[in-house]
């Protein structure tokens, strides 16, 4: 599960942000917990366009800082270890409703695939309240961080992009 927490969506200059519809610049802190409610993980933005996203551990040990540059013509998000050392890139292609993840830029192997679908729905009010759906396909050689950066980059695209 992944909700925001109290803090952030108190203060008054994330409220004037979401009033006037660019909650995507607002800053944030999200919290991940498992199916039994324990944490997992936070994420946490700062305010302003294209700013880097904090990844932690339950304890707040950075895990990984994501950079952001999505554009209109161009998307790209690149996953960086607290030591500097550059481990992930994902790049959209398609008006970016599909994105692949490589270990580096200049590498032909595609670790993953984060494509966006919306799911059609046989009533109005349901294609208003259910959202679209988000399928991830990763390579089985992939690690258990590797895996869930691309989660998180998941969760970052749909924030960032498609609801902004």
């Amino acid at each position: 599960m992944i909700e925001e927490t109290i803090d952030p969506s108190r203060d008054w200059k994330n409220q004037l942000l979401n009033l006037i519809n660019l909650h995507s610049v607002g800053s944030k802190v999200l919290c991940i917990t498992n199916p039994k409610a324990k944490v997992m993980a936070y994420i946490s933005k700062k305010r302003g366009f294209n700013k880097n996203i904090d990844v932690f551990d339950a304890e707040w040990n950075k895990l990984s800082i994501l950079q952001q540059e999505l554009k209109m013509t161009s998307q790209k998000i690149l996953a960086v270890a607290p030591d500097g050392n550059e481990f992930l890139i994902a790049r959209g292609r398609n008006g970016s409703l599909d994105f692949f993840v490589k270990e580096k830029e200049a590498s032909d192997l595609v670790l993953s695939s984060i494509k966006k679908r919306s799911v059609p729905n046989p009533t109005l009010k349901e294609s208003l309240v259910l959202g679209d759906q988000y399928t991830i396909n990763s390579d089985k050689h992939i690690t258990e961080m590797q895996q869930f950066i691309i989660i998180v980059m998941t969760i970052v695209i749909s924030e960032q992009l498609h609801n902004a």
